[in-house]
């Protein structure tokens, strides 16, 4: 539990608008949370529970089973979203847990999925899931979380094919790391380009805006530099160019 807390206050936590943060010494909120859209969608686990609730999370993570490990990291996803431990970011880090699992796992190559991105363009069917599984324990009392694995497979898994790149791109761009070839910038931002769009087109605006952390020559450049390495390649759209990497 204390990891996962550390997790999140060093990615999202510290971040946060003073209401929104936890208490000094808390893992978890202290006050109860309601997810609001056009009407009241889902009320997070009472507070009081949520040291114990998490607690169970920790042992289900760490118990060895024959569960498969995609369908594990789902589990571990939809348990983040349900019992919505912190006041907010509570979606983040249930795809930070997902992708953490799937690594630590040997998914080395979950890194460079976009799932926000999916997500995103699957979102009434990401929110339908959690609103099937709550409205079915209503009825049996049991928690089946079906809806949101199949929901994950369909609009998550299937797709993995085309988000992750070959082997052959890859081998460049390691072999132009280790020549010196790449600063330690443009490594950030190749990490941050297949993380973020995956097999989707940016503009360099976009990546500039997004990535938040480089100047617009330093964006440039690294376009640049990866397209005549061929690991991006740009298209042209009257006259700007949106970057793709080569898959």
């Amino acid at each position: 539990e204390k990891n996962i807390h550390t997790l999140y206050d060093l990615s999202i936590g510290q971040y946060l608008s003073k209401e929104d943060k936890l208490k000094p010494g808390s893992f978890y909120r202290h006050d109860t949370v309601y997810i609001v859209g056009q009407e009241l969608e889902h009320t997070g686990l009472s507070h009081k529970k949520l040291p114990e609730y998490m607690g169970k999370l920790v042992s289900f993570i760490n118990t060895e089973s024959t569960m498969n490990d995609l369908l594990k990291a789902a589990a571990i996803h939809f348990y983040i979203g349900y019992l919505h431990p912190y006041f907010d970011g509570n979606g983040r880090m249930a795809r930070l847990m997902h992708l953490w699992y799937l690594t630590r796992q040997g998914y080395s190559s979950a890194l460079f999925i976009p799932f926000s991105g999916y997500i995103e363009r699957s979102q009434k069917g990401y929110y339908k899931a959690f609103s099937m599984v709550e409205d079915n324990e209503k009825i049996s009392g049991l928690i089946d979380i079906t809806p949101f694995i199949v929901y994950f497979i369909e609009n998550v898994y299937n797709q993995l094919g085309d988000a992750l790149p070959q082997p052959d791109t890859m081998d460049v761009f390691k072999k132009a790391l280790d020549s010196g070839q790449i600063t330690e910038k443009e490594k950030n931002l190749w990490n941050y380009v297949l993380s973020a769009y995956g097999s989707n087109e940016f503009s360099t605006k976009q990546l500039e805006r997004d990535f938040g952390n480089a100047a617009y020559a330093t964006i440039r450049g690294f376009v640049l530099k990866f397209e005549k390495l061929g690991l991006l390649t740009g298209q042209k759209y009257g006259n700007k160019v949106k970057y793709q990497v080569c898959f």
